[in-house]
């Protein structure tokens, strides 16, 4: 095979696994909007975890073939500008399902026993014996037992196929396996002995047997585990309607998408004390700053965030570079896998 194929890894934060074909590689810690076009001038194939690839990069980038995302979502990619030039697409579906689902939990915890300022009642030494530290709840939080948990997103999030032609070409087994974090984010709960309702699609025509009709599982649920895509039937999926619809001790968890969720409806929901409270880990807008989003607000109470961090683990590493690695091996073999149209 000519060695006529040349990689950039626009975001290297972890070392890639090698490749099974001759090839040139080139290495970036972090790419700047500015630094792209010059990055990837001569690549054949970019690899991005969180690097935007947007149309004017796409132009600067006249031998590119393949675009290979180390993520479920590519919202951050300009898919019609590929389809334009017939650049294909590749992701990494579903390698941090656990960790998501785990990270969610972790979020609903923090938030329903306050956590945080509970932290910073202990720290300043003072305010621990001004009073009785339950008043910080307000309301006594609901245990386990009394949640009904309504799952926002509960669709197939990937599938890792290989081409059996391409499988038995370079030796690989079979792997077929397809995740749901709405699902597994269910099976948690109810482990818990949570109550676990799953939301129809909101605006559906029908509602399906094991589904609860969308606007009745915002009337009914006192937690919210949002873990949908953002596509524009789930762009401000929640927003005011939906917030002032919702019971007053009600938190939501968005570790799907930001922009499922109306920030700016968000924050005065949680400041009116509408709802109970939010967890938000990722953003209409990231890196979230206090000029792009307005949850970054210090005084907006009953709030947790966290950077876009849930899918963050050892095993969403490794499973992310092996796919990584099946992903660009099976493209340049001619049989590309984990496609998105």
């Amino acid at each position: 095979m000519a060695n006529d194929h040349h990689i950039v890894y626009l975001d290297n934060w972890v070392d890639a696994a090698p490749l099974n074909f001759p090839h040139k590689a080139t290495h970036y810690p972090d790419t700047t909007p500015s630094q792209l076009p010059g990055h990837i001038r001569t690549a054949t194939i970019i690899v991005t975890s969180y690097t935007p690839i947007t149309r004017t990069a796409i132009a600067a980038a006249p031998l590119l073939q393949l675009v290979a995302c180390n993520s479920t979502g590519t919202d951050r990619v300009d898919h019609a500008a590929l389809r334009e030039r017939g650049v294909t697409l590749c992701r990494v579906p579903a390698q941090n399902t656990a960790s998501v689902s785990e990270h969610a939990l972790a979020l609903y915890f923090s938030l329903r026993r306050c956590v945080v300022p509970l932290h910073a009642v202990v720290m300043d030494g003072r305010t621990w014996g001004e009073g009785a530290v339950f008043r910080r709840f307000g309301s006594p939080p609901r245990s386990n037992g009394e949640e009904i948990v309504v799952v926002v997103g509960y669709g197939a999030i990937g599938e890792y196929l290989l081409a059996p032609a391409f499988r038995r070409s370079i030796g690989y087994l079979l792997l077929t396996f397809v995740f749901y974090v709405g699902k597994n984010i269910e099976k948690m709960c109810k482990a818990l002995g949570m109550t676990v309702l799953v939301a129809e699609r909101k605006g559906a025509a029908s509602v399906r047997e094991d589904r609860v009709a969308f606007e009745d599982a915002v009337r009914k649920g006192t937690v919210f585990m949002v873990a949908a895509p953002l596509d524009d039937s789930s762009r401000d999926m929640i927003a005011m309607p939906e917030l002032e619809a919702m019971l007053d001790s009600a938190v939501i968890i968005n570790v799907g998408r930001g922009a499922t969720i109306n920030e700016h409806h968000l924050a005065a929901a949680l400041r009116n004390g509408k709802i109970g409270g939010a967890a938000c880990d990722t953003f209409n807008v990231e890196p979230a700053t206090k000029e792009n989003c307005p949850l970054l607000d210090p005084s907006i109470p009953n709030l947790v965030l966290s950077p876009h961090i849930a899918w963050y683990s050892s095993a969403t590493i490794k499973g992310t570079l092996e796919v990584q690695k099946a992903n660009i091996e099976a493209f340049v073999s001619g049989h590309p896998m984990n496609v998105v149209s």
